[in-house]
């Protein structure tokens, strides 16, 4: 399997509009600073996703990407069959699979792909966000999953987006209270305190919104 079956689909989506960007912009080379402008255009991507929890500027930050883009030479006679990968980018796409086989994922994907080259990143990214912390933020979004499929990535993606971190929100004292449920959940602190028996517990809901601390 080459490095660009290797891809998840996002990643290589990615890829694709990173190829259509350098053509519009009459670039003879597709590079990784047109990977980085691919994904700040992408709004269900998982950069915008970190983006968004760290109250980064964005749109300042795309401006600030696509003055570099317009800096690169122009070329006239450019096309699909003629434009080419520059050695950087190829690298790059290295360098995240090497970081791929070290999280255990089986497919390179975009949040991999940013965090193996954010040194590449830096200077654009500096004046608008700390790289660390955008690399944390990406660790928190992934919440230790890995990457076994295709689209893998993008179910990342949506479980983020669709999806309520009971964990995070009790972290942060966000829950709403539990009103009328105070001896049931005596109780189920009882079992889950118990240090010398593993109990299964289940809830069964009875008739007139009642509900059964079932035990196995």
């Amino acid at each position: 399997m080459n490095l660009f079956e290797k891809m998840t689909d996002q990643l290589h989506e990615t890829l694709d509009s990173a190829l259509a960007l350098a053509l519009h912009h009459k670039n003879a080379e597709v590079t990784p600073l047109h990977m980085l402008f691919a994904m700040l255009n992408n709004s269900q991507g998982i950069l915008i996703q970190a983006l968004q929890k760290m109250s980064v500027d964005i749109p300042a930050l795309r401006l600030s990407v696509q003055s570099e883009l317009n800096k690169f030479a122009k070329v006239s006679q450019i096309s699909k069959q003629n434009i080419q990968l520059n050695q950087a980018l190829i690298e790059s796409l290295e360098n995240a699979q090497g970081l791929m086989a070290k999280m255990g994922d089986s497919f390179i994907a975009a949040d991999v792909y940013l965090v193996a080259n954010m040194s590449l990143f830096e200077s654009v990214l500096k004046p608008y966000l700390d790289t660390k912390e955008l690399q944390k933020t990406l660790e928190f979004l992934r919440k230790g999953r890995t990457i076994q499929d295709k689209n893998d990535d993008s179910n990342l993606e949506s479980l983020e987006k669709f999806g309520i971190d009971l964990t995070q929100k009790a972290l942060e004292n966000k829950l709403d209270p539990v009103i009328g449920r105070d001896e049931e959940i005596i109780r189920m602190m009882q079992i889950l305190i118990r240090k010398t028996k593993i109990t299964l517990f289940y809830w069964v809901s009875l008739e007139w919104g009642k509900r059964l601390l079932w035990k196995v």
